[in-house]
């Protein structure tokens, strides 16, 4: 076993080697791009992140002189930097003489005649039993140092999966959960920039998954960025690897929860034996022999899992199971039935329950086990989809003033004068001081206070906020385009004053009024970009900022006539998720518009400008041939996934379109019904249902059907249901999450049941609300985020942006 091990790393370290030509090639060409053409701050932060990066790797594979060669240039670099030195003159002669002592030290390890040290080795022959069952997701931009780690890691018996940047492993958390995360930050061209994608990341996990930073970076800033954004640990490279697999075990075994069970049988010998078999497992057992009881029981222990047998006095187990499910804190409750009644029929009404699973009597321990933990570990994935469908209130994140601003001092001098800039929010209202001699200190401080929670209910995770004064707060939001920052800040002026304040049971209408000030390092302090968003608040009183952020929209929309649709269109993909069905196979098509600045424009913002003859019908077949494309190339979707396309009406009551389709289909990869599901919106299907009937025909007869959006704000919509031929039914938000009208909620979701309709709800505020809908028969859930069906498609889509515009701003699939 060890010798295998060794002759592992013997083949990275040949493989390290092969890499080096290439790296090579790649210092000549940055330098070249230096010397020749771009002689730049960024320029030679690529130089350096490459010299770190290629001593943290000849340390691994054990080259000497190679390590010593790059960190001599990784060094000059860093001491210029800090002197504060141009790198002309004497300095240019300097790293030019540098990189060829690099390059020669780079030839000679490709010629193999370099000194080489032996390889690193862990001693250690048997697996760790912790590691057991346990996936790493790695994420690195070096391949090559990625495939020591990942040896090591596999040979202490953890799962691995790689990742070379951090989108592409946020893609794959969609649908899985490591137990924990080792990050590489520093990716060239972008310095610490994946330190960034942190908050979302953290955002797609479990409060407990550690995410561990490993980085060449040994400065203290890099280390408090790590810690402030939320990594569990920072450790510098080059790795001690027999460290590491130690550091992961320990961390795993602390974040590990040992998973609650509750027994109910009314025989003390079975669940006697059962609650042995799982606590040998590493459970911890509830048993309950008397099943009225269960309920209390299941409220104070909070099972993760429950084990119900079926024919038990006073309450069986199908009964239990309902009012189980009925509690919206047990909706997710994995349930396993044991029975020793071998009848087809109960078998198939208690699976219809939506149970985990079912075991047959007599069965083994090993059987109990093993469906024990499919069971916690499907629902695992489960909340975790559910959470991305729901939106969860966010922990507010204030903080003291000395933290703020020295937070703020941070943003100000990391920040760049490129499209992408932090920002900083300034709230509060016309004549304060007016209001608060109106109310007084004590009526004033309570005003004050409802305003607090109001802002700290919006503020998201990776924002900061704190109040000045009373009614004056500020919030400082990341790295996001201007337009971003624009409607960032109208979603909190909306709701800071949507709803009425309450002083002394008399209510009291505040109107927000809001100033952003961009930061960049021009600022200097935080006092002074505080300064610049007192001044930009100011600005709006007089109404100049909101018509300056108009005109900003409007001159980065580009006229509809010039847009080429390859060059300036995308498309992007908002799951509908099954809470059945750990596969996302429903994507909802999103057409986005790229404006001046590269940011994605929703296309509710930007159809209405197409008014030339035949040009709305050439972008919906763009839209088509596209979208089809994406999903046929793709093996992951190509069998199951199924498309919903919100087109134009009249483009779907043009026959010729029909003809498209069908040959857009047939030249594709894609096979079998309902492929293609095209969505028209109920009010129109109303006032032309004729046409809608044509149409619902037309689409039935090339395989692919409707589904009629914002469905429930016309309750005439379900007798049409009888005359109309669809599949799908995409809830109105109305229903889903003010819940005014629950009656015509309640007799659309029984009519759509009864017709074989599959019911979507979208835009689910909290999981209460689903709560609610699972039990009425609602099982497709459309959420608010946004992102390609998995880590190989391949469009172009900001995930991030998307899914928090569509967030504030309502957007869906138009």
């Amino acid at each position: 076993m060890q010798q295998e091990f060794r002759n592992q790393l013997e083949q990275l370290r040949q493989q390290f080697v092969a890499s080096l030509p290439e790296r090579a090639r790649r210092l000549e060409e940055i330098w070249s791009h230096l010397r020749h053409l771009n002689w730049t701050e960024q320029g030679i932060t690529v130089l350096q992140q490459f010299a770190r990066k290629l001593a943290e790797a000849s340390t691994h594979y054990g080259f000497p002189d190679l390590h010593h060669t790059a960190g001599q240039l990784d060094s000059f670099i860093t001491n210029l930097n800090a002197l504060g030195r141009s790198f002309g003159g004497l300095e240019h002669a300097q790293l030019q003489e540098h990189i060829q002592h690099l390059s020669r030290a780079m030839a000679i390890a490709a010629s193999g005649n370099a000194r080489k040290d032996p390889l690193p080795l862990n001693d250690r022959t048997a697996p760790y039993p912790e590691a057991q069952g346990k996936t790493i997701f790695v994420i690195d931009p070096d391949r090559v140092v990625a495939a020591l780690c990942n040896a090591y890691l596999r040979k202490a018996g953890f799962t691995v999966e790689y990742f070379d940047n951090p989108q592409s492993c946020m893609q794959r958390l969609y649908l899985d959960s490591p137990s924990a995360i080792l990050m590489d930050p520093d990716f060239e061209r972008a310095g610490l920039k994946a330190i960034t994608s942190l908050h979302q990341i953290k955002a797609l996990l479990t409060a407990t998954t550690p995410i561990i930073l490993m980085s060449g970076r040994t400065d203290v800033n890099a280390k408090l960025r790590a810690l402030r954004a939320g990594s569990t640990d920072y450790l510098t490279k080059p790795l001690d690897f027999n460290f590491l697999v130690e550091k992961l075990v320990h961390i795993i075994s602390e974040n590990t929860k040992t998973p609650r069970v509750m027994l109910v049988d009314d025989d003390q010998d079975i669940t006697g034996l059962q609650a042995e078999i799982l606590r040998y497992a590493g459970m911890e057992v509830l048993a309950v022999n008397q099943p009225l009881h269960s309920l209390q029981h299941a409220a104070r222990f909070k099972p993760d899992l429950v084990i119900l047998d079926m024919h038990m006095p006073d309450m069986n187990g199908m009964e239990l199971a309902v009012l189980l499910r009925q509690d919206p804190e047990f909706l997710l409750l994995p349930i396993i039935f044991v029975t020793a009644d071998t009848d087809a029929t109960l078998h198939k009404n208690i699976k219809a329950l939506g149970i985990n699973a079912l075991l047959t009597k007599p069965f083994e321990a090993a059987d109990l086990i093993r469906v024990s933990q499919q069971a916690l570990a499907d629902t695992s994935a489960l909340k975790n989809r559910v959470a991305r469908v729901t939106r969860q209130n966010q922990q507010p994140q204030q903080i003291n003033r000395s933290y703020f601003f020295t937070v703020l001092e941070e943003e100000l001098h990391t920040s760049n004068l490129g499209s992408q800039t932090s920002a900083l929010y300034y709230f509060s209202i016309d004549k304060l001081e007016e209001l608060a001699k109106q109310l007084g200190p004590v009526d004033f401080a309570e005003l004050h206070d409802q305003f607090c929670r109001r802002l700290a209910d919006t503020v998201g995770s990776d924002e900061h906020w704190m109040d000045l004064s009373n009614l004056v707060a500020c919030v400082l939001a990341g790295k996001r385009s201007p337009e971003f920052h624009r409607q960032r800040g109208e979603q909190f002026t909306r709701h800071l004053s949507a709803q009425p304040y309450m002083i002394k049971g008399k209510s009291l209408s505040l109107d927000i009024k809001l100033g952003i000030a961009a930061l960049n390092p021009a600022l200097g302090t935080a006092n002074n970009a505080l300064l610049s968003a007192e001044q930009a608040f100011e600005a709006s009183l007089s109404g100049a900022a909101t018509a300056s952020a108009t005109a900003t929209t409007d001159k980065n929309l580009p006229d509809f006539s010039h847009i080429v649709f390859s060059r300036d269109l995308t498309l992007a993909f908002q799951p509908i998720i099954s809470l059945e069905d750990a596969q996302i196979e429903h994507f909802s098509v999103l057409t986005r518009l790229r404006n001046e600045e590269g940011d994605p424009i929703p296309a509710g913002q930007f159809l209405s400008r197409i008014t030339q003859p035949g040009r709305r019908l050439e972008l919906d077949r763009w839209v088509l041939q596209q979208a089809v494309s994406a999903i046929a190339e793709n093996s992951a979707t190509r069998e199951q996934a199924t498309l919903f396309i919100h087109l134009a009406e009249e483009t779907l009551q043009q026959s010729a379109f029909f003809s498209f389709a069908a040959n857009v289909l047939r030249s594709s990869r894609l096979r079998g019904d309902g492929r293609l599901v095209f969505m028209l919106e109920e009010n129109w299907a109303l006032n032309h249902f004729h046409q809608t009937q044509e149409i619902a025909k037309a689409l039935e007869n090339i395989r692919c059907s409707i589904c009629i959006t914002r469905a429930g704000e016309n309750e005439n919509i379900i007798p049409m249901l009888d005359q109309l031929a669809t599949r799908y039914l995409r809830l109105s938000p109305k229903l889903t999450n003010k819940g005014t009208n629950s009656a015509l909620l309640e007799q659309l979701v029984n009519k759509a049941t009864q017709q074989g309709i599959k019911v979507i709800a979208t835009q689910i505020e909290n999981s209460h609300n689903l709560s609610s809908l699972w039990m009425q028969g609602v099982r497709l859930f459309e959420g608010f985020f946004i992102q390609p069906p998995d880590s190989g498609f391949h469009l172009q889509n900001d995930i991030i942006f998307a899914k928090e515009f569509v967030q504030g701003n309502g957007f869906s699939s138009r």
